[in-house]
């Protein structure tokens, strides 16, 4: 899967070297154990669409990014989700092509949008990854993030997550990832919080050992449990992830989120 290679928004900030500057952690907020399996794979599902979404696109536009693309959002349709790729300016975004992306999480053509007006809640899902790509963190782990927004299950707003990425299959970031509380109108990030305390790459092939499917351990210090990033990346690498937090060591098996009593060798 390929993503364009102009970012979605705030390029200078999303594209800018990875910061060597850390600061300490404040402690996270949490949700159940099984609001957190849901938000973690919603997650995954989204940033899947968009990446598939993309291939079909740059498939139709040569491999480059079509002129005048500003981003895109990302919405239900279904059991699927639309994504719709926008043009226009940062202020006025219009939609111009859509991609279709079923509950399988294939991609349909690329095909021109009906109406280039946004709804009210397209423009607001906009306006929320700006404004977080805007209120970015000092810390950062890779050279580019993917961000992903869905509705604040606690309120009106949204939430906005700003994802390290990676074009290494091997490489799985475990840190540097970051989490959005934005307004219902998407122009104001009510809170930030960084969802790891540094930086950390970790190889997806220490995850095999003898040929078993064995996983990835990493700890946590700003939250009591998993967190939803953990189920995403457990989703898009295929690999169970175990997470100490605290006294408990915790098994990530893609939506699924359990405490291990006997911690793997």
């Amino acid at each position: 899967m390929r993503r364009l290679l102009v970012p979605l928004l705030a390029a200078a900030a999303l594209a800018s070297p990875v910061s060597a500057r850390q600061q300490a952690p404040e402690p996270v907020s949490v949700w159940s154990i099984d609001e957190t399996a849901r938000l973690g794979q919603a997650i995954w599902r989204q940033d899947v669409a968009a990446a598939r979404a993309t291939d079909a696109l740059l498939a139709q536009s040569g491999g480059q990014p079509p002129d005048g693309l500003i981003g895109w959002v990302v919405v239900e349709e279904g059991d699927g989700q639309r994504v719709r790729f926008l043009k226009g300016s940062r202020e006025a975004p219009q939609a111009f092509k859509d991609v279709v992306v079923d509950a399988r999480l294939q991609a349909g053509a690329v095909t021109d949008a009906a109406d280039p007006a946004l709804t009210s809640d397209e423009a607001a899902r906009f306006q929320a990854r700006t404004a977080a790509a805007d209120a970015f963190g000092p810390l950062r782990c890779a050279a580019r993030y993917n961000a992903v927004v869905l509705p604040d299950p606690d309120g009106e707003g949204w939430l906005v997550w700003l994802l390290a990425a990676t074009t290494d299959a091997d490489v799985v970031p475990m840190g540097g990832h970051y989490r959005f509380h934005v307004s219902a109108d998407g122009r104001a990030v009510e809170r930030r919080e960084q969802l790891s305390g540094g930086c950390l790459n970790m190889d997806r092939r220490q995850a095999t050992q003898g040929g078993r499917m064995v996983g990835l351990v990493t700890n946590l210090v700003v939250a009591p449990q998993p967190l939803e990033v953990h189920v995403f990346l457990s989703l898009l690498n295929r690999t169970t992830i175990y997470a100490m937090a605290g006294d408990k060591l915790w098994a990530v098996e893609g939506a699924r989120i359990r405490e291990v009593k006997t911690p793997p060798r």
